[in-house]
């Protein structure tokens, strides 16, 4: 049975930015077909796996979202990740600019793959200290101070590599210590992670609300989230999450406002996130004793959940995240039970909605949980916790 653990090495392995994403969805696609009854993909590329309402897998043909009456739960992760795209070739060294932003000090010295007709190892490099000039070692270095080296005469590599393929960091993950991991592309494949056990937990559960997973391309590339912005529209839910992660306190980054690894996935708060469904999922957390924190926002949360909640008519929309160190780095840093912590929350709440709730979201106002969807609620976390024994 593949662990978490196992899931995280796959995905963070795996190689995708923005617009180049076919082998995550390859890997999204294989894993959806095993927890949701129909898999469907957008015509940009997001993914989407459909859970009927119900509590069986029905494996039933692809049908479209308007074909079931139960209510809609959307929930997304993007699965892109920031990354590299070849330029031109100078002299046998690739010159490239970035896909998403980077911070060019983390770059030099760093293993890439330079995916062109042939799949090729190369290195940043740049000019050695020896050689730079007094002035020049005070100032940082910019991405036209770098290059990609991949060992080849200029005339090979302009067979092998064009403008326009694209670079990705070569970087496994590794084990930290207390259950921390640190590797590429964590932003957002941990939250991909964290969708799958979602789905895993919802295996066998009586659901009211059709569940719509969706890895979304796009997202580290565009102001305009456009791979959700477009999923969100062809589904239209009644209610959204995004799957997510925020920057953890580390060192020289000790503000007491942000999240601690280890201490469970952060509800966010602010303009961009519905009131009502800030409550409700603060009220699951604290009602099935989950490790949780809470994230402010004055305004653009930079995740998918900007525009998912003013796509078409406007989509009631959460968010959950899972505290990072050293975002958009080859070390970002977290630990495995915030991934985890985020799975059962949005598996509590997505169990405990019922068909009333979608009607009850036009009001601002949640129905009451019945006596019987407590004890439900009770017995599914007894069971959770009798699994992780």
């Amino acid at each position: 049975m593949t662990t978490l653990t196992d899931s995280l090495d796959k995905f963070s392995g795996a190689h995708g930015a923005s617009g180049y994403e076919d082998a995550v969805r390859a890997l999204v696609v294989r894993e959806f077909q095993k927890l949701t009854d129909t898999v469907e993909i957008t015509p940009l590329g997001s993914v989407i796996g459909i859970k009927r309402a119900g509590g069986t897998r029905t494996r039933r043909p692809s049908r479209r979202a308007s074909a079931s009456n139960a209510p809609r739960l959307l929930v997304e992760a993007h699965m892109d990740e920031i990354g590299l795209v070849v330029t031109e070739i100078r002299d046998g060294f690739i010159r490239f600019e970035e896909i998403g932003y980077w911070d060019p000090r983390v770059l030099p010295s760093q293993n890439v793959w330079v995916h062109g007709r042939k799949t090729l190892p190369g290195v940043i490099g740049s000019r050695p200290p020896h050689v730079l000039t007094a002035k020049e070692r005070k100032h940082a270095l910019t991405l036209d101070d770098l290059f990609i080296d991949v060992g080849m005469t200029d005339a090979r590599a302009r067979e092998l590599v064009s403008p326009g393929d694209m670079i990705t960091l070569d970087r496994a993950v590794i084990p930290l210590q207390n259950e921390m991991r640190a590797g590429k592309a964590f932003d957002n494949r941990a939250s991909v992670v964290a969708l799958l056990e979602f789905l895993k937990q919802l295996q066998n559960s009586a659901l009211a609300w059709d569940i719509y997973a969706v890895a979304n391309v796009n997202e580290e590339d565009s102001a305009l989230y456009v791979g959700a912005q477009t999923a969100a529209y062809a589904i239209q839910p009644q209610l959204a999450f995004c799957l997510d992660v925020t920057h953890a306190q580390q060192a020289g980054l000790n503000d007491e406002a942000l999240p601690q690894t280890g201490q469970g996935p952060c509800i966010a708060r602010g303009a961009n996130i519905h009131p009502v469904v800030f409550e409700k999922l603060r009220q699951t957390a604290q009602r099935h004793a989950l490790s949780h924190q809470i994230t402010v926002y004055g305004g653009n949360t930079e995740t998918n959940a900007w525009m998912m909640q003013t796509t078409g008519n406007g989509i009631p929309t959460g968010l959950v995240e899972i505290p990072l160190r050293y975002m958009h780095s080859a070390v970002e840093t977290l630990a495995l039970s915030d991934i985890q912590g985020a799975a059962q929350l949005l598996s509590a709440f997505a169990m405990n909605l019922n068909a009333a709730d979608a009607r009850a979201l036009q009001g601002e106002t949640f129905t009451r949980e019945t006596a019987r969807q407590k004890r439900d609620a009770r017995k599914n976390a007894a069971r959770r916790a009798q699994r992780q024994r």
